[in-house]
């Protein structure tokens, strides 16, 4: 059986750096599906009403609300591959520095 030598592509702080990054950024998009699938309200204050000069507004009509949760539901799968490139750049990490 023949041994092959992998070349190392990046240094693992670089690594380590982008796994970080893309945990972050699926992080937030994950939060961002779930709530947006949930309920068809906004990101950062998704439990207050929505007010206009101190007037409730009504909500979004129903097939607003549906493409909301199609939204949720795309965000929710770009986190998760995200999670993914998370795990994969963490592994490679790990692999550079014990060689």
């Amino acid at each position: 059986m023949q041994s092959y030598a992998s070349a190392q592509l990046a240094s693992p702080g670089t690594y380590f750096q982008t796994a970080a990054f893309c945990c972050l950024v699926a992080i937030v998009l994950i939060r961002a599906g779930r709530v947006w699938r949930r309920a068809p309200r906004g990101l950062l204050a998704p439990d207050e009403p929505v007010r206009v000069e101190s007037a409730p507004v009504p909500g979004p009509a129903a097939s607003r609300a549906q493409g909301d949760r199609t939204v949720g539901r795309v965000y929710l799968c770009f986190g998760w591959f995200l999670v993914l490139g998370t795990v994969v750049n963490l592994v490679n990490g790990v692999r550079s520095v014990w060689g």
